[in-house]
């Protein structure tokens, strides 16, 4: 593999540089993602749950002055561009979020930030990768070069070797952005991933508390991604094999009442707070 495709940590491989970023902060990253893909397979973008589901979470969030990270699908923000605003308009952070597990992406990162700063003044904007793409540091550095200041992986790639939540990735032409991990927690030995995607849905509320207890005691932003669909208890349902069933609706009639609870013991923070850290530790 040439050294273009490749990160490593904590090395300089070809044209890209990584270092972490030692930010301390006693709060944590909420980041959700807009996504209509469970519903649509069932009932069709005709009958998107994506607006009622969006108005409800921003209510839950907003009763208990919690700041949160909103990412759109580039299909859903074409549809209903109104979602943007509706994010925007409440205080929270909008970006993009490239569902490259279930869809064909876009590269055209620059028109979709146009098509968003058109609607919301944002100047730290970031995006959210699902899946593993191949070519992920091309894709990187094209988002980079977009001017996008950020990403979170709801996965990381297995080229990215990472020690650290966040990183700054630097390129051959100068151009920087941040990336952010999903967490992990430490249980008997064994790293626990807990904030990908079905992780507050599925895990017990106990273990997410102790897991964000550390991360507190640390002084280390966690990162805790879901999707919209996973706050909708009454999202169709598919005619599917019962593991397949528990591993896509398992717990949704509890998602709601987890995340009231974290909401309620815990501090969360928009991306661009994290970000303004950064850079005032770069400079």
């Amino acid at each position: 593999m040439s050294n273009d495709s490749i990160i490593e940590y904590g090395y300089d491989l070809g044209e890209i540089s990584c270092q972490p970023c030692s930010v301390k902060i006693n709060a944590h990253i909420l980041a959700v993602e807009i996504n209509d893909f469970q519903n649509s397979k069932t009932s069709g973008r005709a009958r998107s749950r994506a607006i009622p589901n969006i108005l409800h979470l921003l209510d839950h969030v907003d009763k208990h002055r919690v700041q949160a990270n909103f990412y759109i699908t580039p299909d859903l923000l074409k549809d209903f561009p109104e979602i943007v605003s509706l994010v925007s308009s409440r205080g929270h952070e909008i970006g993009i979020c490239l569902d490259f597990a279930h869809n064909k992406c876009s590269s055209n990162f620059a028109e979709l930030k146009d098509e968003l700063t058109l609607i919301t003044d944002n100047h730290f904007l970031g995006v959210m990768f699902k899946g593993n793409p191949r070519g992920t540091p091309h894709y990187l550095q094209k988002l980079a070069a977009s001017g996008y200041r950020y990403c979170i992986f709801e996965t990381p790639p297995k080229i990215i070797r990472l020690k650290d939540n966040i990183i700054n990735i630097t390129f051959q032409d100068s151009s920087k952005i941040t990336a952010f991990t999903p967490s992990k927690s430490d249980l008997a030995g064994i790293k626990i991933g807990f904030g990908q995607s079905g992780k507050l849905r599925l895990f017990p509320l106990w273990f997410l508390r102790r897991c964000l207890r550390e991360f507190d005691r640390k002084s280390i932003p966690a990162v805790l991604n879901f999707p919209l669909w996973e706050f909708d208890r009454h999202i169709p349902r598919q005619g599917i094999n019962p593991i397949s069933s528990v591993k896509n609706y398992g717990n949704l009639t509890w998602a709601e009442f987890k995340l009231t609870r974290l909401l309620l013991e815990f501090d969360f923070v928009k991306i661009p707070q994290i970000m303004a850290q950064i850079s005032e530790i770069d400079e």
